[in-house]
């Protein structure tokens, strides 16, 4: 598990609208979101995922509410 893999997540959450339509589909079931997040290649925590939207909100200059 990464922060960086929980970084390039988002990124292409970002960029890749399928994905992000797939994704966004399985929101409301925690289980298959994780799964789905796994069989697409990224190990992360929840943890290293808040860490990871810290990582891209710096970047982008972005300032959390």
């Amino acid at each position: 598990m990464s922060v960086e893999s929980a970084v390039a997540y988002i990124k292409r959450m970002r960029s890749d609208e399928d994905f992000r339509k797939k994704m966004n589909e399985l929101a409301e079931d925690e289980t298959a979101s994780w799964a789905a997040i796994h069989e697409a290649g990224y190990e992360f925590s929840m943890s290293e995922f808040k860490k990871a939207q810290e990582a891209i909100y710096e970047e982008h200059g972005i300032t959390p509410m």
